[in-house]
């Protein structure tokens, strides 16, 4: 699935983008998660065509995305990232959007629409 097709069944935003290869991408899967170490555990295999949908705003998710080589991060619950976030963003060569619903809705609205499947 690609990006812009993620975007508009979630209603979501550009934070921040790295490339715009990553609209380019086919996205195959995505996982939602809070917990960073959840994140590293089972996406161990993980490569730019996986999602990760975070409720977190803050450095650490910069860190796993780096680690597990994703190209964009979605963020939940409508929280944004201020400057030096972005800072850690360009640095990690990550993409940041976000969304206002809810990490339930936003999974569930993506894995209706066929992501992950």
């Amino acid at each position: 699935m690609k990006l812009q097709e993620i975007l508009d069944i979630v209603d979501g935003r550009e934070l921040y983008i790295d490339s715009p290869h990553v609209y380019e991408i086919d996205f195959q899967d995505a996982f939602g998660t809070d917990l960073m170490s959840d994140a590293l555990c089972h996406l161990r295999d993980a490569d730019e065509t996986e999602l990760l949908i975070t409720g977190l705003a803050n450095m650490q998710i910069f860190h796993t995305a780096n680690t597990l080589d994703l190209a964009a991060i979605l963020i939940v619950r409508g929280k944004t990232i201020d400057e030096h976030m972005i800072q850690g963003a360009k640095m990690s060569n990550v993409s940041v959007f976000v969304t206002n619903y809810t990490m339930y809705e936003t999974c569930g609205r993506l894995y209706e629409k066929g992501l992950g499947k």
